[in-house]
């Protein structure tokens, strides 16, 4: 017999489920009949957060949290990943560390503060992960998280081969299912669609902002284009969302090919109501709204269709710096892909398909911009980047790490600071165990191939 849950247990099953409306609606209840209840604080600040509420004022509820509580170590935990979101390194690293004082087998908590700093030597906090990961006592999750923290370290310190052997056990350990069937099927689909030409196109553009949407690998670049773009006092940045994936749904309902049976009003209309969303929240003047999700490559049939006055922006790195730099990433949810090198491999080989596909079968305006190019002339790619979506320059889009919005994606730290370009060609230390990442892709022909042409392009 299941117990019920009591409504503060609801509230945090909610945000497991990532029903964060509900959680908050919950939590919220649950802090008018008590305002002091510090747990049900921190899940209406995780929930709003998520729901991108001003991360301040979700820091502030955390802050009164932590004074209530302040030796529970999940709370110092939550404060800390809203203050790395927002910007504040130095604070997220001591909220960090006072939860593991509190708490010092927390291993999500080790995982977070290695990836919000830089090693340079085997510290205390590294002597003490390697003491916990000797320990024989972390359940299974526990050890994935201080595993990818482990990669991370012996990353930055230069060690390839142990970097690689705690970031072989973490994606082991992390055992994300991940099919490929349909994926190859969208493909299939997408190709057909776009070769027979048969792309509608809604009736005129809906009214407001033009939508530019950055897409390509996750680990490509697409977080560094969105923050250079968001210095700019036209643009409203709006990081990764669901808008087009929901759109998708409902137009499409997983087959592709329902596209070219929707009339030209019922694209306008649904334009219009994916428009509404993605400006909610706009300040005036602004001239462009940015969505930087990476999956949407697989979706600029459906935005040329939509919003005719659309831009795409395609962030390209070379494929093994990328294919290792999501390797290393422990993605929070979906990216099933990324876990496998065969079947990552395999992703990246498709997310450079099709875009060739759209390049070659859509008059849409198409930037390709290569992120090794972006951080070898910062000052010319930006200035051509803000020249594509129609902006006259700004000085500001030189200091992208001083974008002020708050970053759920794992490129939360990189993109804080200033433009670096030690990440390029960081795949020639490791290249002697990316053979299954080199086979999925269709071998090194083809890398190198790619590789090249991302120059050329940009």
């Amino acid at each position: 017999m299941k117990l019920a849950l009591s409504p503060l247990e609801g509230a945090w099953h909610m945000v497991s489920a990532r029903r964060f409306v509900d959680a908050s609606r919950i939590a919220r209840q649950i802090l008018s009949d008590d305002p002091d209840t510090p747990s049900a604080m921190v899940c209406v600040a995780m929930a709003e957060w998520e729901l991108g509420h001003p991360v301040q004022e979700c820091i502030a509820l955390l802050e009164r949290a932590v004074k209530l509580g302040p030796g529970t170590a999940p709370y110092w935990h939550n404060l800390a990943t809203l203050q790395a979101s927002s910007g504040d390194m130095a604070g997220a690293r001591d909220s960090f560390a006072q939860a593991l004082r509190i708490r010092p087998d927390d291993t999500m908590a080790f995982y977070a503060l290695v990836q919000n700093q830089r090693f340079t030597t085997e510290d205390q906090t590294v002597r003490d992960m390697l003491t916990l990961y000797g320990s024989g006592t972390l359940a299974r999750q526990a050890l994935e998280f201080l595993c990818f923290g482990l990669a991370k370290v012996y990353a930055d310190l230069g060690n390839h081969a142990r970097a690689m052997h705690f970031c072989i056990e973490a994606n082991w350990l992390a055992d994300r299912r991940y099919d490929n069937g349909p994926q190859r099927q969208r493909m299939q689909s997408l190709t057909a669609l776009a070769e027979a030409g048969s792309v509608p196109q809604a009736r005129g553009n809906p009214p407001g902002p033009a939508p530019v949407f950055i897409v390509g690998m996750p680990r490509s670049g697409t977080t560094l284009a969105e923050a250079i773009l968001n210095r700019h006092p036209a643009v409203f940045a709006l990081g990764e969302t669901p808008t087009l994936g929901a759109l998708e749904h409902n137009l499409l309902q997983g087959k592709p090919d329902r596209l070219t049976q929707l009339g030209r009003d019922t694209l306008r209309a649904s334009a219009e109501q994916g428009l509404r969303t993605m400006r909610a929240g706009a300040p005036e003047g602004t001239r462009v709204l940015t969505d930087k999700t990476p999956d949407n490559a697989f979706r600029v049939g459906l935005i040329a269709a939509l919003f005719p006055n659309a831009r795409i922006i395609h962030m390209r790195r070379h494929p093994l710096d990328c294919g290792l730099s999501n390797l290393f990433t422990r993605f929070n949810a979906g990216h099933g892909f990324a876990f496998r090198q065969t079947d990552l491999g395999e992703r990246i080989r498709q997310t450079a398909d099709v875009m060739t596909l759209w390049k070659r079968t859509l008059n849409l305006p198409i930037l390709d911009l290569s992120y090794e190019m972006l951080v070898a002339d910062p000052d010319g790619q930006s200035r051509r980047l803000i020249d594509f979506v129609g902006l006259d320059w700004d000085d500001a889009c030189l200091t992208p790490e001083r974008d002020s919005r708050q970053i759920h994606t794992a490129s939360q730290w990189q993109v804080r600071q200033k433009i670096y370009s030690r990440s390029v060609g960081k795949f020639e230390g490791y290249k002697e165990w990316l053979g299954p990442l080199v086979k999925a892709m269709g071998g090194q022909d083809w890398i190198d191939s790619e590789a090249q042409d991302q120059l050329r392009a940009g």
